[in-house]
């Protein structure tokens, strides 16, 4: 293959259309002041993921060993503890043993606050666009 020519995925893709298809998915590029940039360290800059999930998940239970507490959902009707999320890491994952998902912290807020990427990422970090 010559220098400069793509090469497409196993679907026949390039790795372009993926770029585009991760900016759809994100959000990025589009709606209100979306296109400007995040700051450089917002990773570092996301709420300790006990405080923030404690505010959102109803019945939180304490950490087990690995840092891990099971609480009620907020995506769907939930009875019984079917939502784990880990509390001791920096990016707060999630899961529903329910199926409504899994995660990290940013993709959480954006469900729970039916939000795009950067809008997430804002308002976690405390940044007006």
């Amino acid at each position: 293959m010559r220098p400069g020519k793509w090469k497409p995925d196993a679907g026949g893709r390039r790795a372009s259309d993926a770029v585009a298809g991760l900016r759809a998915l994100y959000g990025q590029g589009h709606g209100s002041g979306s296109s400007a940039r995040l700051p450089a360290n917002w990773r570092d800059r996301l709420p300790d993921p006990a405080g923030y999930y404690a505010d959102k998940v109803a019945k939180l239970g304490k950490r087990n060993g690995d840092g891990w507490a099971q609480g009620r959902c907020p995506f769907h009707d939930d009875r019984d503890a079917s939502l784990s999320v880990n509390l001791a890491g920096l990016r707060g994952c999630w899961k529903c043993f329910a199926g409504c998902g899994q995660g990290d912290m940013v993709a959480f807020h954006m469900r729970l606050r039916g939000v795009q990427f950067v809008e997430a990422v804002r308002e976690l970090v405390g940044v007006r666009p």
